[in-house]
């Protein structure tokens, strides 16, 4: 079980907060989430035990907060408008805003994919957030798929596997034209993929 971080009452406090995360996640891209250890994150942080155990009840309530923002710049994405003339153009700036959350995150998303495998609380988050943003892609499919006998869910679920794969296994690059390319590459096969779901052929 994890437990619940202690929200900072001060400047002070949110400083030694935001410390404390940053040395935690730098320990989990280093050592990997289940070798982490709270001694680490202290030794990292410059703070003493005490002081960790203020703010976090244990290594996995600071990777919760992390998390936290992970998982806010992920629904300010399915909560923004997905709207356009050109579908092409509108599905690429979706998958830019995504692989944009997942590669400044990789590090929190691989940590989080890892305490996922053994641990239902971290399994729980990652199905809610991922349910919300299947669900988005989901309603904006349903139309067009609305005569055929796919499943819009379905779809959607795959479509979002597919970049979420991506972006979590190759995209923590900074290098622009890389990312353009995985972007215009992934919108091309959303769009045709789609468009092949819409054959009434198939």
């Amino acid at each position: 079980m994890t437990g619940d971080s202690v929200a900072p009452r001060t400047t002070r406090g949110e400083r030694t907060a935001a410390r404390l995360r940053e040395a935690a996640r730098a320990v989990f891209a280093e050592r990997g989430y289940a070798a982490a250890r709270v001694e680490d994150i202290v030794a990292m942080a410059g703070v003493s035990h005490g002081t960790f155990y203020t703010y976090f009840e244990n290594k996995g309530s600071a990777l919760d907060a992390l998390i936290d923002e992970t998982a806010r710049q992920l629904q300010a994405v399915v909560d923004e408008p997905w709207e356009g003339s050109d579908v092409l153009a509108t599905i690429a700036a979706v998958i830019d805003r995504f692989v944009d959350v997942f590669s400044q995150h990789a590090d929190v998303v691989r940590a989080w994919f890892e305490a996922a495998a053994h641990d239902k609380h971290f399994r729980d988050r990652l199905r809610d957030v991922r349910r919300g943003y299947v669900e988005r892609v989901a309603e904006n499919l349903e139309p067009a798929l609305a005569a055929t006998p796919h499943d819009a869910g379905v779809a959607a679920a795959a479509l979002v596997a597919m970049v979420e794969g991506y972006a979590t296994q190759g995209m923590a690059t900074d290098d622009e034209q890389q990312r353009a390319s995985v972007v215009r590459t992934l919108s091309s096969i959303w769009f045709g993929g789609l468009l092949r779901l819409m054959d009434p052929t198939t």
